[in-house]
């Protein structure tokens, strides 16, 4: 850019001087008019009749050799004279009329002018934002207000790189040079401010022309903090809302600020309840205490992990890992919570802890069966000994067989505790397990009239084609129904349903169903149900609560001969009352399969 070109640009970008500075002022004419009040046609008018009298009497005076002016002729010789001169001034004010009015059109063309110079003025000095003129190598020319504290006056001459960061001048140069190059627009992001908060800057560089050459880069900043959270809030609401993981956050107090759609679901509720809730709304009675602990503690540490029971809004529990975090959001402390459902990591630990309990199980049995064998052995030996030296006499030999039936109960038991961790001895066949259901309840179906116990069967499943045993299948069935048939026996409740007339103590109902290739039966009465520390403990061995006596194999046994069929059985109670058992066992592969 040459001196001559940058005095000219610079004479046009020195705007704000205070000495040119004044209140825009704003007028409007309805129609323009000479001094005189005349208007410019009315003046025109004139002029065209007076070149038309000038035409007509230029050619009488050729047609009569100047000796005939009409005029002359009219007013006589001496109004003649004075007539031209009236004329003449005539025509001078008219002339003066028409300049006077064009005088009045510039006067109020440069009003304008000036109007709209002020008020350009008055919009860039009010402007939010700041506007920055810059030569081509990037030496503010003209800036519209205070940038960085410092007073635009002593801002200008200065180059603008000096009040950028380092590491973004660099696009500040290309973009001014390519501005001068190619005459388009260009704009870069510069980051200030601390990392917990920053400010966000846009820089917008267009051209400024003189004709067809570019004189000087406006650049116009603003401040994009707001646009850039609001834009950082979306990303993190996709983010928050797409993870597979439930993610809730809380203050302090414990009420809830935002949740994703994963809690929601697990929780059934809905989102404006959700957010009504405290923590201690959602978890047990006993653990609340807890929490308000592993809070206090997450203040200090900032994390921490831990293990609750939800409770969702129909009021069942399901147990919950818990990854918590301290931090701020939306520029106030809260915790930020995610929440990993665990109930099948529960169960796989249950039933890993199940397995190591049988394998111990197993093995003590296994040492105790050795032990009492070998002594039974030798006992059985001396008694058909006894029985051989005293044949005639029957009332010792009836003793003896009432030994030798106590010693095979003996050895039955111990046979059953060897065989409690490997049930599956019987072959395994192609068999229907609705079947099998209905075949064993018709079994036991007048033990169950006879206890005032109904039994209601919905054997649904449109498939239930499965390869196992049917005796052990049956075996796990009855067992199922009588511990269901038993428990209820011994309640209160059951005694007063039987004092009513018509009335039966309790029921059982067994249903089957189909989902993921597998048959679901469910085994439920209308008992007490099982106590919450008994859950997790029934399917041990040696495990029971009943009042009668009891070895507490039987669920064991039952537990064993599911696993052996490639199956799973457990427990819970129903949210009406009463004891759940659910097996789910694989159907067999069709041929259409």
């Amino acid at each position: 850019m040459n001196a001559s070109t940058w005095k000219l640009s610079k004479a046009r970008l020195d705007l704000s001087s205070p000495k040119r500075r004044r209140s825009p002022k704003f007028h409007t004419r309805t129609r323009t008019e000479s001094s005189s009040g005349l208007p410019d046609s009315m003046v025109l008018a004139v002029i065209f009749i007076a070149c038309i009298y000038w035409v007509l009497d230029s050619i009488l005076n050729i047609f009569f050799e100047n000796k005939f002016n009409l005029i002359a002729e009219l007013i006589g010789p001496d109004l003649y004279d004075v007539y031209l001169r009236i004329i003449v001034l005539c025509l001078f004010v008219m002339v003066g009329s028409h300049a006077q009015t064009i005088i009045n059109k510039l006067k109020d063309a440069k009003q304008k002018l000036n109007e709209s110079e002020e008020l350009w003025r008055s919009l860039v000095a009010t402007a939010p934002d700041v506007i920055t003129a810059v030569d081509q190598n990037g030496i503010i020319r003209f800036v519209n207000q205070d940038i960085f504290m410092l007073p635009r006056e002593k801002a200008v001459g200065k180059s603008i790189y000096k009040f950028l960061p380092e590491k973004y001048r660099y696009l500040a140069r290309e973009s001014i040079e390519s501005v001068f190059e190619t005459g388009e627009s260009d704009s870069f992001e510069v980051r200030m401010g601390t990392r917990r908060k920053p400010t966000w800057y846009t820089y917008r560089v267009g051209a400024l022309r003189l004709g067809r050459q570019v004189i000087a880069a406006t650049i116009i900043s603003s401040n994009t903090t707001e646009f850039k959270q609001a834009e950082e809030l979306r990303r993190f609401k996709e983010l928050f809302d797409n993870v597979t993981e439930g993610v809730f956050l809380f203050n302090r107090k414990g009420r809830f600020i935002e949740s994703n759609e994963r809690v929601l679901e697990s929780t059934g509720y809905a989102k404006e309840e959700f957010l009504e809730l405290n923590v201690s709304k959602i978890v047990e009675t006993d653990q609340v205490s807890f929490i308000e602990e592993m809070l206090t503690k997450k203040r200090q540490k900032k994390e921490a992990r831990f293990e609750i029971n939800v409770k969702t809004k129909k009021g069942d529990i399901i147990p919950n890992e818990i990854n918590c975090r301290y931090i701020s959001y939306l520029g106030k402390p809260c915790f930020l919570a995610v929440a990993r459902d665990i109930t099948q990591t529960k169960q796989l630990q249950n039933q890993l802890l199940r397995s190591e309990r049988l394998a111990a199980t197993g093995q003590l049995a296994a040492s105790i069966a050795h032990e009492i064998n070998s002594p039974l052995q030798g006992i059985t030996a001396l008694l058909s000994v006894i029985r051989m030296r005293h044949e005639n006499d029957k009332e010792l030999l009836e003793k003896l067989d009432l030994i030798k039936s106590a010693f095979v109960s003996i050895r039955n038991t111990v046979r059953s505790l060897i065989d409690l961790n490997r049930p599956g001895k019987e072959k395994k066949q192609p068999m229907d397990a609705n079947k099998v259901i209905a075949n064993t309840m018709a079994l036991m179906v007048s033990h169950l009239k006879k206890n005032m116990v109904n039994i209601k069967l919905n054997l649904a499943a449109p498939r239930s084609n499965i390869t196992g045993s049917p005796q052990q299948i049956g075996q796990v069935i009855m067992n199922l129904v009588n511990n269901a048939l038993e428990a209820m026996v011994d309640t209160t409740d059951f005694k007063e349903r039987l004092r009513q007339p018509a009335s039966l103590g309790g029921e059982i109902a067994i249903d089957t169903s189909c989902r993921d290739e597998k048959i679901i039966i469910t085994v439920k009465d209308s008992g007490p149900g099982i106590s919450d520390k008994d859950l997790n403990y029934i399917f041990d061995p040696f495990y029971t609560r009943k009042k009668k006596m009891g070895m507490g194999v039987g669920l064991s046994i039952c537990h064993g001969i599911i696993e052996d069929h490639r199956g799973t059985i457990t427990a819970q109670n129903a949210p009406d009352g009463g004891a759940v058992f659910t097996i789910e066992l694989p159907l067999a592969q069709t041929a259409s399969d």
